[in-house]
């Protein structure tokens, strides 16, 4: 039996706001589960339902086989890490950790023993006297995680914790998340709408459009195996054309008849400077827009098939890609996703 489980999950707002329509997943041990969409998709309702913040309109929750359905927030032994940090001005650091620890009238010994471990945990041992408003975002953050964690709780959730901070400090931080979570061996369920943030940290990946799941996953299955067009489309760059570009794309007929629309990645196409495989597909087109972003760059061409964007990994600072001069893409059949009219992934692509 899994860890934790969430069967027929439903929640409904007045007569026809439905946040959570029919969600089921399973999470397992020590994993690291993330549910991943835009904004009023749902994941931010279901995170604060399993907390016990919000009740169900219908559905169950259960954890470490224990059913959560009438138990009280405070009583399900979950720790929860907030995108606002959440933490008391006039306390100390030491102090704010310990908030929940004395909540529980845990001995004072064993509040300060917990309460060093976990500051020592997130590199704050140093900082336990100073207030918050002596410590960065990033430090503040990790005051929320580490008062999260010190109640040694059986799930950890996390809703945005890093969307308040600055790019460089956002990488940083998850990595010191994922590293920290797989060091004390506990489930977590993470939420963002991030999706690089979710491919670079997450075990599995949910993403969830609408109140539904469109897609469970490792990263890599969500990328390079979307399952339908709003993964696609959502995690990542995608290409999205329409059924008239089959005959521009080398499509068959079988192929094209029953496709709605086609999709590739940028780092999919290459510009044609000669060297391409002999089978590779060639599509002329006009630049429009040429971005240079140093480890890579992007082109936006027109073409018969319509707008495509190709990715030119480590370009050269000398290459000039002016709108309105020709150019050639290059690119493989098999690497073109079709999708039928409701969306749903084809198998077989441009086969």
């Amino acid at each position: 039996m899994s860890y934790l489980t969430v069967k027929d999950a439903s929640k409904q707002f007045g007569g026809s706001v439905r946040a959570l329509d029919g969600v089921s997943f399973a999470v397992e041990r020590n994993e690291f589960f993330t549910l991943l969409g835009p904004s009023g998709c749902g994941k931010t309702t279901l995170l604060r339902s399993i907390a016990g913040f919000a009740d169900l309109t219908a559905g169950s929750i259960s954890l470490d086989r224990t059913a959560l359905d009438s138990v009280p927030s405070h009583k399900r032994d979950i720790g929860m890490v907030f995108q606002d940090y959440a933490v008391f001005p006039h306390l100390t650091v030491a102090e704010n950790v310990a908030f929940g620890l004395k909540a529980r009238k845990v001995p004072a010994a064993e509040t300060a023993t917990r309460v060093a471990e976990a500051l020592n945990t997130v590199r704050l041992g140093a900082m336990a006297a100073r207030l918050p408003a002596a410590l960065s975002g990033g430090q503040q953050q990790r005051i929320g995680l580490a008062r999260a964690m010190v109640i040694r709780p059986k799930l950890l959730l996390m809703d945005e914790p890093l969307s308040n901070l600055d790019a460089k400090l956002r990488i940083d931080l998850r990595d010191e998340i994922r590293d920290i979570q797989k060091s004390i061996g506990i489930a977590a369920i993470y939420v963002t709408h991030d999706q690089e943030e979710a491919l670079a940290i997450s075990d599995r990946i949910c993403v969830m459009n609408a109140g539904r799941i469109e897609q469970i996953g490792t990263p890599q299955e969500i990328y390079a195996d979307p399952r339908t067009i709003f993964v696609a489309s959502f995690v990542g760059t995608m290409n999205v054309l329409p059924r008239e570009a089959a005959s521009h794309l080398g499509m068959s007929d079988a192929a094209a008849s029953r496709t709605h629309q086609w999709a590739i990645r940028p780092e999919h196409i290459r510009l044609d400077q000669g060297d391409a495989p002999s089978d590779s597909l060639r599509l002329s087109g006009m630049v429009e827009k040429y971005t240079y972003l140093g480890r890579e760059a992007h082109v936006l061409a027109q073409t018969p098939a319509g707008k495509i964007v190709l990715q030119v990994a480590d370009p050269s600072p000398a290459l000039r890609m002016e709108p309105g001069s020709p150019i050639i893409l290059t690119f493989r059949r098999e690497d073109i996703l079709s999708f039928d009219s409701d969306g749903v992934r084809l198998k077989g692509g441009g086969n």
